[in-house]
């Protein structure tokens, strides 16, 4: 009889033993992915960032952009205007406001490049790096942010210095003639910065555009 009361006390226990402490993990339910990917996920609309980033747990994995739990999700493109003209096409920023077990968290992250227009083709490999903000060539800066609070307990961190590889897969706004939130734009992010390591791979639709005199 003990041994009975003790096996269904277990299990009665393991739902609540398995959920995560929103106020440390950023964790959404039901993920298929039990690893990071290796890759862009492909052009189905997603956003997904498994690893770790200023020491807190992150396994965020987003298919239905419709989800109940999401607040806000918005993706800019960022341009420089010089000399009259709209170029260069240097940032892409992704923007997250989504409620995981009653917690109101808010994720951010961004790629920025001389000038996105300039590359050959697309797709394009870079290599992530921090000596600079708006690199040319092969290379890109990232950055990533999130911020929320509950229990007393605040957590904003602003998290740059990363170094790894990066893809721009898919971007409608590419070599377009003005600046534009049109369609869709995709790409993939492996990072480390010291004991952290982060994997971001997404396919959103644009939502806004910003020209920076």
């Amino acid at each position: 009889m003990k041994r009975i009361l003790h096996t269904a006390l277990a299990a009665a226990l393991l739902p609540t033993l398995a959920l995560a402490n929103p106020l440390v993990e950023t964790k959404t339910a039901d993920n298929k992915l039990t690893t990071a990917p290796a890759q862009w996920l492909g052009k189905a609309p997603h956003l997904v960032v498994m690893g770790t980033a200023g020491g807190y747990p992150f396994d965020l994995q987003l298919t239905d952009l419709n989800d109940k739990n999401i607040h806000d999700l918005e993706v800019k493109r960022e341009y420089l205007k010089t000399q009259g003209s709209y170029a260069p096409y240097q940032e892409i920023d992704l923007g997250l406001q989504i409620k995981l077990e009653g917690v109101a968290k808010t994720i951010e992250a961004k790629l920025t490049h001389a000038d996105f227009n300039n590359l050959p083709s697309l797709p394009a490999d870079f290599k992530v790096q921090s000596r600079e903000e708006f690199p040319a060539g092969s290379r890109v800066f990232t950055e990533f942010e999130f911020e929320w609070e509950g229990g007393g307990k605040s957590v904003n961190a602003e998290l740059a210095n990363w170094r790894g590889l990066a893809t721009v897969n898919l971007d409608d706004g590419y070599k377009a003639d003005e600046p534009n939130a049109d369609g869709m734009v995709g790409g993939y992010i492996n990072a480390q910065r010291g004991k952290d390591t982060l994997v971001i791979s997404f396919t959103l639709p644009v939502t806004e555009f910003e020209v920076e005199d």
